[in-house]
């Protein structure tokens, strides 16, 4: 049996996102599961999202009482039915 290692505990939560790549209009999707890390996104398995993009994303987190969120993110995961994305938090200038 193996130990789940992650930082943030993950839940199985549907929420709609809008997911933007840089200099790219945003898409809406869905995820499988969210942390306070970060989140599985659910996408069709044609497209194709290389793993360190650089991602935003904006939704409503159901972990925080549906505060508006709007996040940078990171590519970490990339699977048949979706990708793994970790939170970032980017320094001012």
């Amino acid at each position: 049996m193996s130990k789940n290692k992650r930082k943030h505990p993950r839940k199985e939560i549907k929420v709609s996102v809008e997911l933007t790549f840089l200099d790219q209009p945003y898409t809406i999707v869905s995820t499988r599961d969210i942390s306070e890390g970060g989140m599985f996104i659910e996408i069709k398995p044609e497209e194709e999202f290389p793993i360190g993009e650089l991602v935003n994303v904006h939704y409503l987190d159901p972990l925080n009482n549906d505060e508006d969120k709007f996040k940078d993110a990171i590519i970490v995961r990339v699977a048949n039915d979706g990708i793994g994305i970790s939170f970032v938090e980017m320094a001012e200038f």
